[in-house]
């Protein structure tokens, strides 16, 4: 039995990372707890060694003349044969083994144990989960419930609600997906470890990967807002102004931006100039739409942007997701005008935005 604890000690150590020193004063008061609940005495001692993991057991027992409680007492006699020099009247201290134990006292220990040590492994994966919230984790796609989806993450299951997945997107049982830590909450049934591949922070954690000048800092991601699984819009500005920031992040070929997003089921992605006039900012936003002109109505904060005819469609986007996605990028409203031909159009002093439609060809 003792060679058998030893070992369960190692491989909960060893393979779950729970600590010797833990384990071993789990055990220690799991016996005393439990001899305590079966006889209602205090006579039970465990002394545990946490360098070793040593575990021994001990009954108190009163050295009296005559043995009326076998549980707490001892003859002198047989008290001698342990401590050679007890006297009548002395607690002495005898080594019981585990077997030798009721199998009720036996099974109470175990399963106050167990539990510790559940306690110990849902602790560890919280603290774990939690240093690594807004950040990516792949697992293993594992069944849909009512929650959500369920993703194996090792020692944990993280749930991807509906809410927090891309609409339309199927992603395929027992192969693996890559998701975003949004959240760590501790449960009644252990760490609840939230994944959501539809924020805009999923996106912004995919272009850190793949374009080294944002990862370094030399590019800035500004804001990124989106419409899962329709389109999402990231904008960008470079603190070097050697590098244009939204070539680097569209990459050789339109490289890098197609590789993240292939990765959020080809969802369109836009990359806008930032640009800290916020007519300017208005005006590159609309991109792939190229607008003639944006202002800003100082009554109000609207901005009141016009395009052709031909441009009006591409710029109101479909369903108006891409006046939506300004808006919310702006955090402002914004009034879209269609400049019919033969109407005048805005003073030559607003510029146009830069468009950059390999982006959202994807």
């Amino acid at each position: 039995m003792r060679d058998e604890i030893q070992s369960a000690i190692y491989e909960l150590e060893k393979e779950r990372g729970i600590s010797r020193e833990y384990i071993v004063t789990a055990i220690k008061e799991a016996f005393e707890a439990a001899y305590q609940q079966q006889y209602q005495k205090d006579n039970f001692l465990v002394k545990a060694d946490t360098g070793t993991g040593l575990v021994r057991l001990y009954s108190r027992k009163t050295v009296v003349a005559k043995v009326t409680d076998s549980d707490s007492e001892i003859t002198l006699k047989d008290a001698r044969k342990v401590e050679p020099e007890a006297k009548t009247g002395d607690d002495v201290l005898i080594q019981v083994k585990i077997e030798q134990l009721p199998l009720s006292v036996i099974v109470k220990a175990r399963k106050f144990i167990d539990d510790k040590i559940k306690e110990r492994e849902n602790d560890l994966v919280y603290e774990r989960f939690h240093s690594q919230v807004g950040t990516l984790v792949n697992g293993e796609v594992l069944r849909q419930n009512k929650e959500g989806l369920l993703i194996n993450l090792a020692r944990c299951e993280g749930i991807m609600p509906k809410d927090q997945q891309i609409p339309g997107e199927r992603l395929r049982f027992q192969g693996v997906a890559k998701a975003l830590i949004l959240s760590v909450d501790k449960s009644a049934q252990g760490p609840r470890v939230v994944l959501t591949r539809s924020h805009p922070d999923f996106i912004q954690r995919l272009v850190e990967l793949e374009v080294p000048e944002v990862g370094s800092g030399l590019v800035e991601v500004k804001r990124i807002v989106r419409e899962p699984g329709q389109r999402a819009k990231v904008a960008v500005f470079s603190r070097d102004p050697k590098i244009d920031p939204v070539g680097a992040v569209i990459g050789p070929m339109g490289g890098r931006i197609r590789a993240v997003s292939r990765e959020i089921a080809f969802e369109h992605i836009d990359v806008i100039r930032y640009d800290p006039n916020p007519a300017k900012y208005a005006i590159n936003a609309f991109s792939p739409a190229k607008v003639l002109d944006a202002e800003r109505r100082p009554e109000d904060g609207t901005f009141v942007v016009h395009a052709t005819a031909e441009a009006f469609p591409v710029a109101l986007g479909k369903g108006g997701v891409n006046v939506r996605l300004v808006e919310r990028l702006l955090d402002a409203k914004v009034e879209l005008v269609q400049i019919e031909e033969g109407q005048p159009q805005a003073a030559p002093t607003r510029e146009a935005g830069e468009t950059h439609e390999e982006s959202t060809n994807l």
